[in-house]
């Protein structure tokens, strides 16, 4: 990227650029230090000059902890306007939602989002529309959130078809009024809403191959709705309707909302417990990636940061914020685990007989793989539905020692039991295995299977936020407790049971979906002076 002015030049009386560090449509930003040695950006304005200053006069006496400050307008000799600004040593929202493609964790949402809303709220309380609210525009600088480039911000007097409505606003977060030149604050209130949106899925609710596509989706589809948690969809479905005259009334009541979200609703949302912070060490420049292939008509003002440590696994985000699923795509997801499950189960059964020194019979490789699929479906069925909830472990235990039960009893038929029904004689049961088993060896399988399902924590294998998609240590634990009671195991000399047992925490790792964690937000350090 070439620029107009080079290290060590003074385009402006008192200030001393080193570096270019944003160039667009409206102009360039360079990080400069003034002759005191204070560090600020001067963004040099080109183009339509008018529009752009007429913005930023309007806001130059603005003092809120969440606005990029904006200190002066000067003109150098060739009678170029400049603008005198903060310098923001973070990054933006933009580069911190790109490392996380399936939305921010809970606790970054619940501290930056209310202080995006509290800056825009006090531009609309000083009678300004920013127009231009964009993760690109948003900064984040020591866990401090700071709202930057709102110099085409809009006095909400000035006539709402004046010339600065033209390409104004980037355009996935461009609410659809704005194509008319008719908006007040309520565009705002749109971006707002789309920018909350994108925090929890990591994605717009509007793409397309090309600007026109993406603005008549904001004209005429709607957001899907079925990725955000469900608490935020009556906020969402508010915020991003059509109609201005139906969304929030402001930033205002729009933070309110959410705030209340967070104190009334918060066990229905993953709970991320807080980064600990991180030494300070030596900063390293990283580029800022662009989010989209949309020209962007304003210029960003962020700065280089300094690139993360080496991760410690412990300290990562365990539990971002997962789109919530429908519950037909939760169907579909166990039913294609379900039958995954199947497959296995076939191909370990069929490793175990194959490996096994003593003979076996097809009853006995039958009566394996249907012990073993039974634990994967009794296990699958209600782990799956217990993604989105809050985690209660002893009701967990109840349910999956409930369902050991069943397959203790299954264990017990398959040995070959079989019941005495009054009125029907033993011969209409001929066709199915027979043998002595009574009382105590139903209790024997029903115990050992219920006590194996209830010790062992089965939803952490198909959990798809699991530290890695395959682990040994579930394995060897179900191996462990196996082993240990199979002093209930009715039949110890052919233990079906301890086998199906281990074969199944191997299956059900496999068939289960993984997300990978996201990497650890980086470090954000201050810059050396150059």
């Amino acid at each position: 990227m070439k620029f107009t002015y080079s290290t060590g030049q003074r385009p402006l009386d008192g200030y001393t650029i080193k570096r270019g560090v944003g160039k667009g449509g409206f102009g360039e930003v360079y990080f400069a230090l003034s002759d005191g040695g204070k560090e600020v950006a001067l963004k040099l304005i080109r183009g339509q000059a008018d529009i752009e200053l007429r913005g930023i006069r309007q806001c130059l006496n603005l003092k809120h902890p969440n606005l990029v400050a904006l200190y002066d307008v000067k003109n150098d000799v060739h009678a170029e306007p400049w603008v005198v600004m903060e310098y923001v040593s973070g990054e933006t929202l933009n580069t911190i939602l790109n490392r996380h493609p399936r939305g921010l964790p809970q606790e970054l949402i619940q501290q930056w989002f209310p202080a995006l809303c509290r800056a825009v709220g006090y531009l609309h309380d000083h009678g300004i529309v920013h127009r231009d609210l964009k993760p690109g525009n948003i900064f984040l600088e020591s866990g401090l959130l700071k709202v930057g480039d709102y110099g085409l911000s809009k006095s909400m007097s000035s006539s709402h078809r004046s010339a600065q409505t033209q390409s104004v606003g980037t355009v996935h977060y461009m609410a659809p009024e704005v194509a008319s030149g008719n908006y007040n604050k309520s565009v705002d209130v749109y971006a707002l809403g789309i920018i909350l949106y994108e925090m929890l899925t990591g994605a717009p609710p509007f793409d397309g191959e090309s600007a026109q596509e993406v603005m008549m989706k904001h004209l005429m589809a709607l957001p899907d709705l079925t990725k955000v948690p469900s608490a935020f969809k009556p906020l969402l479905a508010k915020a991003l309707a059509k109609d201005p005259n139906h969304r929030h009334a402001g930033a205002g009541e729009l933070v309110k909302e959410v705030e209340a979200i967070y104190t009334n609703v918060a066990e229905a949302l993953p709970a991320v417990p807080m980064q600990k912070q991180r030494p300070v060490g030596v900063a390293k420049e990283v580029p800022v990636l662009p989010r989209s292939n949309t020209p962007q008509p304003s210029v960003p003002i962020a700065m280089p940061v300094a690139a993360a440590a080496p991760a410690d696994p412990a300290a990562s985000d365990p539990l971002t914020a997962v789109p919530a699923m429908s519950f037909r795509d939760q169907v579909g997801e166990l039913t294609s685990a379900m039958a995954k499950s199947a497959l296995f189960a076939g191909i370990t059964t069929t490793l175990w007989a194959a490996l096994r020194l003593t003979d076996n019979t097809w009853g006995d490789v039958g009566m394996l793989f249907f012990l073993t699929l039974a634990i994967c479906w009794a296990i699958l069925i209600p782990t799956k539905f217990w993604a989105a909830l809050k985690e209660d472990e002893w009701k967990r235990r109840l349910i999956l020692t409930g369902c050991g039960a069943l397959i203790g009893l299954l264990a017990l038929w398959l040995e070959g039991w079989t019941p005495s029904v009054p009125g029907i004689s033993e011969g209409g049961f001929s066709s199915l295995p027979q043998t002595s088993l009574g009382l105590a060896a139903g209790a024997g399988f029903v115990s050992y299977f219920g006590l194996t399902f209830g010790l062992l924590r089965w939803w952490k294998t198909t959990n798809r936020r699991r530290s890695s998609w395959f682990s040994f240590f579930p394995v060897i634990a179900t191996g462990f407790w196996a082993l240990v009671l199979l002093i209930l195991y009715p039949n110890p000399e052919k233990p079906y049971g301890a086998a199906a047992l281990v074969m199944s925490s191997m299956i059900l790792q496999w068939v289960s979906p993984w997300q990978a964690p996201p990497p650890a937000l980086p470090r954000r350090v201050r810059m050396r002076r150059a």
